[in-house]
């Protein structure tokens, strides 16, 4: 597994924010004889949530937490210090340092020279909350818990992230890294505590391909159903008997997605390039080996997810398929795409007049598959709005076309373990997949002569092995002709 090494003079969570307006306050020399608590860290080559390594560069601040177990008492233990922020000092070209916030108390060690232990996450519990549609009340959600305890000789030392949750927009979703420590003043203030950080969530990437004499297919965006998208994260617990830290077993499983968009235009400055999103085509001349597969993430980046095991959902097999509303907790992808027949163009894929009353999205897209905008359809055939609200109509000029977008899912297996990026490539020289569980009629096959061929690879963090880590590299989608 690629981990980062930290060396720290305490425990730290970072989170990414805006350079400190106040770093100005802080006196150019730090007296390391004071006994305040510095931080000097170390980035290995770790690939972030968004498809970028993070860097020192990038990491601006971050938050603290330890305990003085030398500190025993009766009953419960409180933190020496609770989510402190540290904010970086650039002291050389060569040396960064962080240093707490100019407007939190100093964080200093202890005068007794107290054993501390320290508990770290990244990231912050105010940016893993923000812009998160599944919270509806933040102070229910990424709450930290104390659940430590001393008999006057001896102190079990717990501390928890309670339910986080992941952030159903795959574009919002953040890397989860955990590390624990131990430190003394004596022996730690000047030479730093080591502190390595590992990767708890799972990172997933779809790819595609295809070379189909008949179909030519468009895809604009991606889901993926029923990971564990809610849990607990506790640190090694000294109160078990196992003393290791985990997931708990308290979990919420749902879908997350990335839909493509047009550019973004809010927060960009005069001038700044504004890209959106740009379809992906599988036909016999783009994409058409396995060794050209194209990422189908678009610009949200690989999904976030806890380490999730779940059996494939089974379509029209599923005992409650007939079930209204139907629902299914079990696993599958599901590709917005379209699909055309390669010698008239006729659609194929939405069905033309959506007899089956499925979703469809709808994209206004340039001549070069840039999407430019989503639209929704109003009364009238060949009516759209920029907005839901329908407030806003849209005109495609003779350089843009509006096309229709449906789902297709691919029951899948899941057993993903943590600090591993799993990447599937789906093959559509055969077929499309099958009606969404969302949508009506879920597992009716929708597309190809026969099965799609799934492969599966592991690698970024820590390369998995096939039947040793229990996934199957192969995977086959069921189908039929249109």
């Amino acid at each position: 597994m690629k981990i980062r090494r930290v060396t720290y003079f305490a425990l730290g969570a970072f989170a990414f924010v805006a350079s400190c307006s106040k770093e100005a306050t802080e006196p150019d020399v730090y007296d390391w004889g004071e006994g305040k608590i510095y931080f000097k860290p170390t980035i290995s080559n770790v690939a972030y949530s968004r498809a970028q390594d993070m860097t020192l560069e990038r990491l601006e601040s971050f938050q603290v937490t330890c305990f003085n177990t030398t500190d025993n008492k009766q009953g419960s233990i409180s933190p020496y210090f609770e989510n402190a922020t540290f904010v970086r000092r650039l002291n050389s070209p060569t040396v960064t340092t962080y240093v707490s916030a100019p407007d939190e108390e100093s964080r200093d060690w202890p005068a007794n020279n107290g054993h501390l232990r320290f508990f770290a996450f990244s990231p912050s519990t105010t940016v893993m909350a923000e812009g998160n549609s599944a919270v509806s009340n933040p102070n229910d959600y990424f709450r930290l818990s104390n659940r430590s305890i001393g008999d006057g000789s001896s102190v079990a030392v717990a501390y928890g992230l309670y339910k986080l949750r992941i952030n159903p927009d795959i574009s919002r979703q953040f890397d989860f890294v955990t590390a624990e420590a131990a430190g003394e003043r004596w022996k730690d203030f000047a030479g730093g505590v080591d502190l390595t950080f590992s990767h708890q969530l799972s990172q997933v990437e779809l790819k595609a391909w295809g070379a189909n004499p008949d179909y030519d297919y468009e895809i604009a965006g991606v889901r993926v159903g029923n990971p564990i998208v809610e849990g607990t994260y506790v640190f090694a617990d000294d109160v078990q008997p196992s003393g290791t830290a985990g997931w708990g077993t308290a979990i919420i499983k749902d879908k997350v997605e990335y839909l493509y968009r047009g550019p973004e235009t809010s927060g960009m400055e005069e001038g700044q390039n504004l890209v959106g999103d740009k379809t992906v085509r599988i036909n016999n001349s783009e994409h058409n080996t396995a060794e050209d597969a194209a990422s189908i993430m678009g610009n949200g980046g690989c999904a976030m997810v806890i380490p999730t095991v779940n059996s494939k959902w089974e379509g029209t097999n599923d005992p409650d398929i007939g079930t209204i509303p139907y629902k299914t907790d079990r696993m599958y992808f599901s590709i917005l795409l379209r699909a055309t027949e390669k010698a008239t163009g006729k659609i194929l894929y939405p069905y033309p007049g959506n007899p089956y009353e499925m979703t469809v999205i709808y994209y206004a897209v340039d001549k070069s598959g840039n999407i430019l905008c989503r639209l929704y359809p109003g009364e009238g055939e060949g009516i759209f709005f920029t907005d839901p609200a329908l407030q806003n109509p849209y005109t495609a000029s003779e350089e843009v076309e509006i096309k229709d977008f449906g789902w297709a899912a691919v029951p899948v297996d899941a057993d993903w373990s943590a600090g591993k990026k799993y990447v599937y490539t789906l093959n559509y020289s055969e077929g499309i997949g099958l009606h969404d569980p969302a949508d009506t009629d879920p597992g009716k096959p929708i597309g190809g002569k026969s099965p799609i061929s799934w492969g599966v690879t592991v690698s970024g963090w820590e390369n998995a092995i096939p039947d040793g880590d229990n996934y199957t590299p192969d995977l086959d989608v069921p189908g039929k002709g249109i």
